[in-house]
C-alpha cells in the first residue's frame, strides 16, 4: 500500500462512499508545539480500565513526558487512573470529548488513546492528521480498512506511532527472533496459539441506569447510536462485533507477536474454521474457536500453519506429550503459544527445546544460541513503562523506525488477526485477497471490512471532525 501524497488524499476522499474521509491538509511533525522542557507534551484519552496502569506508568516516566490533558467519556471511572496524573501534575486539564482536546490543546505533541477498540482508529487518525505521535492500544483497529488507512496516513504525517503490544519490548522475545531467524530450531511448520479468554454477558439483564455525568454518545462514537447497556460500558464491550474484536482480538497481538516478527508472516491465504462456539447473545462473539491460518511460501521460509483456539478451547493433550513437554508446560487451561520447528520448538516467548533433549531450557542459556549474533536493539527498559518509554525517545527523535510496533509493522499484524476474526463473525472457512481486499464470493464481507461512520465522527479538513 505504498502511496503517493497526492494517491493517499485521493483514496481517503474516495475510501467506502467517504465513510472515512481525511484531511486535505496534513499538519507536519516536525513544527514545534510544546514549551521548551526537552519532554514530551503528552494528552491522554482513556483513563480508566487499562488506563489506569498507564497512567501509574506516566508518573514513573515524569522525567521524560509531562501530562497536559486527559479526557475520559465517564468521568467518575475515568479518575481512577487521573487522580495519579493530577497528583503529580495539578495543572492537567480534564475533558470528557477527544475532538475538544484536540481542538483545544495547542501544545501537545502526542497522544495515547487507550479506548475501546472501536474509537482506536478515529481518534488515532484525527489526531496524526495534526501531526501528533501516537500510541495507541491493541487492536491497532475493528476492521482491516481502518488498519491500512492508519499505516497511509502514519507515513504521510510522518509521526511516531506505536501500537501497544507490551511483549514487543521483552528482552526474551527480540532473543527468540533473532534464535528462529538463525534457523536454530530449523524451518516453521506450525504455530500453535491457545487463549483462554471468553466472552461472557454479565448476570441479570440489561440495566439502562447511565453513570452519572457520563459521555455516552462520544462513548458511542462512531458506532451507531444506541440507548445505554451497562452489558458493554464498562467492561463487556469487546466481546461485542460493533465495538470490540473478541478474544482473538484481544490477546492475538500478543500471542502472535513473537511468530508475526520472526517468520515475516503478512496475510494468510485462507483461515479454515473448524469449530465455533454459540456467541451468547445475538451481535457477540462465539463463546470459543478453533481456527487454521494457512500462510504461503515466502523466499525465506516454507508454508506455514497457525493455529489458534479461544474460549478455554486447547491443543489435545497428545501434542505436548509428543514433543516431549514437562507437564508442568501442559498449561491447556492458560494462553500461551508454541513455535515448532523441524529441529526444535519455542514455548512461549522465553524456552527452547530442540529434538532429543528432555527439558525446556531459558532462551538466553541453551548451548544452541550462545553463537547467534545479536542484531535487534536492547530495551534501556523492560515491561509496560519500557514500551511507553521507547515510543517517548522515538518522538523527542522523530525517529519514526526507532519505535518497535509502529504502526507500518502493527498494522500488518492487526489486519491478520482481525482476518480471523472476519473467518468468526462470517462463521466459515474464508480465502483473501489482500490486493483486492475482498474475501471472494461472499457478498456480506464488505460492510465487516470498511466501517461506516457515525456523521460528526469522521475525520474532516483540519477546521475540525
Amino acid at each position: 500500500m505504498k502511496t503517493t501524497r497526492r494517491s493517499f488524499l485521493k483514496l481517503g476522499a474516495l475510501a467506502a462512499g467517504s465513510a472515512l474521509a481525511f484531511p486535505s491538509v496534513l499538519r507536519s511533525a516536525g513544527d514545534p508545539r510544546s514549551p521548551n522542557t526537552g519532554k514530551l507534551n503528552l494528552a491522554l484519552i482513556g483513563t480508566g480500565g487499562r488506563g489506569v496502569n498507564m497512567c501509574r506508568d506516566m508518573v514513573q516516566l515524569a522525567d521524560h513526558a509531562d501530562i497536559a490533558a486527559i479526557c475520559d467519556v465517564d468521568p467518575h471511572r475515568g479518575n481512577a487512573g487521573g487522580k495519579y496524573i493530577k497528583e503529580r501534575w495539578p495543572g492537567v486539564r480534564f475533558y470528557q470529548d477527544y475532538r475538544k482536546l484536540l481542538d483545544t490543546e495547542k501544545t501537545i505533541q502526542a497522544v495515547i488513546v487507550t479506548t475501546p477498540d472501536h474509537m482506536h482508529a478515529p481518534i488515532s487518525m484525527l489526531a496524526m492528521s495534526r501531526g501528533l505521535h501516537v500510541f495507541c492500544e491493541k487492536p491497532l483497529t475493528r476492521t482491516i480498512r481502518e488498519a491500512r488507512r492508519m499505516r497511509q496516513i502514519a507515513a504521510d504525517s510522518k509521526v511516531v506511532t506505536q501500537m501497544g503490544s507490551q511483549s514487543s519490548i521483552n528482552l526474551f522475545l527480540r532473543r527468540s527472533i533473532e534464535v528462529i531467524q538463525a534457523g536454530v530450531i530449523g524451518d516453521i511448520t506450525d504455530v500453535i496459539v491457545w487463549c483462554d479468554r471468553k466472552p461472557a454477558l454479565p448476570p441479570g439483564g440489561a440495566k439502562t441506569e447511565m453513570p452519572k455525568d457520563m459521555d455516552w454518545q462520544t462513548w458511542l462514537g462512531v458506532a451507531p447510536d444506541a440507548p445505554f447497556d451497562h452489558r458493554l460500558h464498562p467492561h463487556r464491550w469487546r466481546w461485542w462485533t460493533q465495538y470490540g474484536t473478541g478474544p482473538l482480538g484481544d490477546m492475538g497481538c500478543h500471542l502472535t507477536n513473537l511468530a508475526h516478527r520472526a517468520l515475516d508472516l503478512g496475510v494468510p491465504e485462507k483461515i479454515d474454521v473448524l469449530k465455533l462456539g454459540p456467541p451468547p447473545a445475538p451481535g457477540m462473539f462465539p463463546k470459543g474457536s478453533h481456527l487454521v491460518y494457512h500462510f504461503p511460501r515466502l523466499n525465506h521460509r516454507p508454508p506455514l500453519k497457525l493455529t489458534w483456539y479461544d474460549g478455554g478451547w486447547a491443543p489435545p493433550k497428545d501434542l505436548f506429550a509428543q514433543h516431549g513437554l514437562e507437564a508442568k508446560y501442559d498449561d491447556r487451561k492458560g494462553s500461551e503459544k508454541m513455535i515448532i520447528g523441524a529441529k526444535g520448538l519455542i514455548y512461549g516467548d522465553s524456552y527452547i527445546k530442540l529434538h532429543g533433549e528432555e527439558k525446556l531450557l531459558g532462551i538466553m542459556n541453551h548451548p544452541a544460541t550462545k553463537d547467534v549474533p545479536q542484531r535487534l536493539p536492547r530495551p534501556k527498559r523492560q515491561g509496560t513503562d519500557g514500551h511507553y518509554l521507547e515510543w517517548m525517545q522515538a518522538c523527542l527523535a522523530r525517529d519514526p523506525a526507532a519505535a518497535c510496533a509502529g504502526f507500518e509493522t502493527s498494522s500488518r499484524q492487526t489486519e491478520m488477526v482481525l482476518l480471523g476474526t472476519l473467518a468468526q463473525r462470517l462463521g466459515r472457512s474464508i480465502r483473501w485477497d489482500p490486493v483486492k481486499m475482498e474475501i471472494p464470493g461472499e457478498p456480506a464481507a464488505p460492510a465487516l471490512i470498511t466501517p461506516a461512520y457515525r456523521p460528526g465522527y469522521t475525520i474532516r479538513p483540519d477546521s475540525g471532525p
